[in-house]
């Protein structure tokens, strides 16, 4: 693992920011910060009040703050000691996401889950949802922290495989080998219905393409049920090509 994708908004939830520090000091991997910039649009249906031009110099000064922030987000990590590069772009927050992958040859992306408790949280849920059904890279979903709870250390000591009917044990040794060696950790492996009384620091599981309406309803989509109600992170691996 040589390259990881930090997609980040600057959200105060710092849990996902743990767990890409946690990843890059164990592989040595270099870290890139990605924050995809959102302009203000104005609603040119609505009457205009004093200079429009005020509206473009507020939405010019957003866009220099944001690019600040990423560059001092930077320059914290690699006062820690990590490698690091910036990505600013502007456009769909899920297209981005995946074109900044492909261009830097992500091995993995790590993404912050909100809790989905606003409207606003629900559409940066449904962005986090999709890059993990279109990436090509193994994607770390990793939930925010409910108030008044206590964050968890970005550690792994017990990894939960989540077993589907067309899983392999050679396909369940491929994608977690190398995590159990890494840290060190302990793995069990169980089925879907048994994940809710898991103990774990870090659930896999195996992303699987659905070829049509009638195989969605028949295999309804279990990263998405994982990703809104996993209380730890969820490693995403897409079927090998």
């Amino acid at each position: 693992m040589t390259n990881l994708l930090f997609p980040t908004d600057f959200s105060t939830n710092t849990a996902a920011l743990d767990w890409v520090q946690f990843f890059a000091r164990k592989t040595g991997a270099t870290i890139t910060l990605l924050h995809v910039y959102q302009p203000m649009i104005p609603d040119s249906t609505l009457p205009t009040i004093g200079d429009p031009g005020l509206g473009v110099m507020a939405s010019q000064e957003v866009e220099d703050i944001s690019r600040q922030q990423l560059g001092s987000l930077a320059t914290d990590l690699r006062k820690e000691g990590l490698p690091v590069r910036t990505d600013w772009r502007i456009g769909d927050i899920e297209d981005s996401i995946l074109e900044s992958a492909r261009e830097h040859s992500a091995d993995l992306i790590v993404m912050g889950r909100s809790d989905l408790s606003t409207f606003f949280d629900r559409l940066v849920g449904s962005a986090v949802t999709e890059v993990a059904d279109e990436a090509r890279c193994p994607v770390l979903i990793v939930p925010t922290i409910p108030v008044g709870k206590t964050k968890r250390p970005a550690q792994i000591h017990k990894i939960v495989y989540a077993m589907q009917p067309q899983t392999t044990q050679e396909l369940v040794a491929f994608q977690t080998d190398s995590l159990v060696r890494a840290f060190d950790a302990e793995l069990d492996v169980l089925t879907e219905d048994e994940l809710d009384n898991a103990q774990a620091d870090l659930i896999v599981m195996q992303l699987y393409p659905k070829s049509g309406f009638l195989d969605g309803l028949l295999h309804p989509n279990h990263v998405t049920d994982l990703i809104e109600k996993s209380d730890v992170p969820v490693l995403i691996y897409h079927e090998r090509k």
